[in-house]
């Protein structure tokens, strides 16, 4: 994802199944109205075959790949 813009209110940006490979690579984004950076930009998820997928982390990752210079909140 790139040169995204995105307007608070909102839980994340991203979310992935990391342990089946999935890989989401973020730069250039804008958030708007967040001061309280309540908007989590990539959350990993432990995805299964049935039922719902459990959360294992948030954040800059080899799976989620961005760093925090990359976001912009205005």
């Amino acid at each position: 994802m790139d040169n995204i813009k995105v307007t608070a209110p909102g839980k994340s940006l991203v979310g992935i199944n990391s342990n089946l490979g999935d890989k989401a690579t973020i730069t250039n984004v804008s958030i708007y109205n967040d001061s309280s950076k309540k908007i989590v930009i990539c959350e990993e998820y432990k995805g299964v075959t049935s039922g719902e997928p459990s959360k294992i982390g948030s954040g800059p990752s080899s799976a989620c790949g961005y760093s925090t210079s990359s976001i912009t909140y205005k």
